[in-house]
């Protein structure tokens, strides 16, 4: 019973019972591996941490400590099925969605997306160069986040490109000198266009239509909207650990306002959901999401994408070749909403490596926000997988850097452990 007390309440339990060192070594080394990162990883301790290692499909192993939601001394334990906010692993799960249509024949990876949107999109600098569907999905569009990505429920995504907005100025959202599909440039408000882009052509509003085309089908507990959650009890705060204690910083409130007021328009603004990071899951909803994966788009008899689908989504679309892009990810290859651990180096030089002596084959995707990094990484030939949700870090930039990566040490830290976990 201690050694679950530990494993899920961690470092609270641990650090209100002064339990010993001897006690701590009795535990499996990988239990004792994450306790540390837990607790000494970052300069504070962070808020909670979750992790599971697959092997051949089987989960081998799998953590739950510290902490989900706090109010002084009301505590709620973080579990395998507790909700976060799972920053841009959410990019994969809208993908999938728009995939859908693209196996349908309504959605072309290849077209101009301004027949999806209604508006003409295109960068000033290359009137004439269509924008794609693949290139806002691989970061290739030339479109910049710029001064924000979300806009509004009474607003329409064409505001961000208004005519109005010049080159210099904060809020202009595209890239100067670069023609699209050629430069590499991490970019939420694409998603938000695809998500967009969805809601047009299936006529369904986006959480909705992600909802009944793949989150159930899936068996995924799970959704885009706080107010729509089905468990919303087991939804967790994210937090930012900093000088002053743990600062709660999203999905905080006790009763949610739904994301879209009654006179929302469907095909204008999905930017409001979040398709780019908005995706509330949990750790066991990880793993059903990996089934799918190495199910080759079924899970549990369920097709949800064909074979040929995933494996488009999965492999490479654009590859750093020192002079084509630019960012501080571990990001060196990027597929459909896929991130291909090659360990070729990131624009930063850095290889793109999450452990030391790891040889390849890690597909999927990071998530950075508000205080929270995850992962979501598989390898779809061995079904092997490394899934982490890691809250309390410091403010942005704050967080220590890894060793030999452009991940995180905690990010790096949790690989190592999971590497040898369960063996």
């Amino acid at each position: 019973m201690i050694v679950r007390l530990l494993q899920r309440c961690a470092p609270i339990f641990l650090l209100a019972t002064g339990v010993s060192p001897t006690l701590a070594a009795a535990l499996p080394s990988a239990d004792v591996g994450l306790e540390r990162i837990l607790t000494q990883g970052e300069a504070r301790p962070l808020a909670g941490l979750a992790a599971m290692r697959i092997r051949n499909g089987k989960i081998v192993y799998r953590y739950s400590g510290g902490f989900a939601r706090k109010n002084g001394a009301d505590v709620m334990p973080l579990r395998s099925d507790t909700l976060f906010r799972i920053a841009s692993v959410s990019k994969f799960v809208t993908t999938v969605g728009l995939m859908r249509l693209v196996e349908q024949g309504r959605i072309n990876l290849d077209a101009d997306v301004s027949r999806y949107l209604g508006f003409q999109l295109r960068n000033p600098d290359f009137p004439n160069v269509a924008i794609t569907t693949r290139m806002l999905l691989s970061h290739t569009a030339s479109i910049a986040d710029a001064d924000d990505y979300v806009i509004p429920a009474d607003h329409s995504v064409s505001e961000f490109f208004d005519p109005s907005r010049r080159l210099g100025m904060a809020n202009y959202h595209f890239i100067s000198g670069h023609r699209p599909g050629s430069w590499f440039s991490y970019c939420n408000l694409c998603y938000g266009l695809l998500g967009t882009m969805i809601e047009r052509v299936s006529g369904e509003r986006f959480d909705l239509y992600q909802q009944r085309h793949v989150l159930e089908p899936l068996g995924i507990d799970a959704g885009y909207d706080p107010a729509q959650l089905r468990h919303p009890e087991r939804l967790a705060t994210l937090y930012r650990h900093t000088d002053k204690g743990y600062e709660a910083v999203k999905d905080v409130a006790a009763q949610f306002v739904p994301e879209a007021p009654t006179n929302y328009r469907i095909g204008t603004n999905a930017t409001i959901f979040s398709p780019q990071g908005g995706l509330r899951i949990s750790l066991d909803g990880l793993y059903r999401l990996a089934q799918f994966v190495f199910g080759r788009g079924t899970f549990n008899g369920v097709t949800v994408l064909s074979p040929r689908t995933v494996q488009t989504m999965l492999q490479t679309d654009w590859r750093y070749n020192g002079h084509n892009g630019e960012g501080t990810y571990p990001i060196a290859s990027y597929g459909l909403a896929t991130i291909q651990l090659t360990g070729a180096k990131d624009p930063t030089g850095h290889p793109t490596i999450p452990y030391r002596g790891y040889h390849g084959g890690l597909v999927g995707h990071l998530g950075d926000a508000y205080g929270l990094r995850s992962g979501f990484w598989l390898d779809p030939a061995t079904h092997d997988g490394f899934l982490f949700i890691a809250d309390g870090f410091p403010e942005d930039g704050k967080e220590k850097s890894g060793d030999f990566s452009s991940f995180t040490k905690v990010e790096e830290g949790i690989f190592g452990v999971l590497a040898g976990a369960g063996k």
